[in-house]
């Protein structure tokens, strides 16, 4: 994320079928716990409200890497859409990503993170 935060690692959004996208650990189950489980349930209320979650993603040996958004992936999982909305750390090769669009500015990739909000200094 370093790298995104500094504009060395360019960032798109892009549209990831759900079938390439993969956890980082595939042994974690985030809906294991109530929390998680609940947290799950919430997003997908967003969701069906029209309010999509992206997750931040990084291809590798042409799949998706889902490093940190679990709920989010097991939402996209429950509710199997075609594609995921996603922040791509890098310029997405994949010929199945669509709506690719980027990079985004460095100063905006701040506040994607929460870690500036808008008329902030960054």
């Amino acid at each position: 994320m370093h790298g995104a935060l500094t504009g060395e690692v360019p960032v798109y959004f892009a549209a990831v079928p759900l079938s390439l996208l993969r956890p980082f650990s595939p042994d974690y189950d985030v809906e294991r716990h109530p929390v998680g489980r609940a947290a799950v349930e919430a997003l997908m209320q967003e969701c069906a409200a029209g309010r999509y979650a992206r997750a931040w993603v990084y291809e590798r040996d042409n799949a998706f890497i889902v490093a940190d958004d679990y709920v989010i992936l097991a939402a996209a999982r429950r509710g199997q859409p075609d594609y995921v909305p996603c922040w791509v750390l890098g310029r997405p090769i994949s010929a199945d990503v669509v709506d690719v669009q980027g990079p985004i500015d460095p100063h905006s990739v701040r506040r994607l993170l929460g870690l500036s909000h808008e008329g902030e200094p960054d």
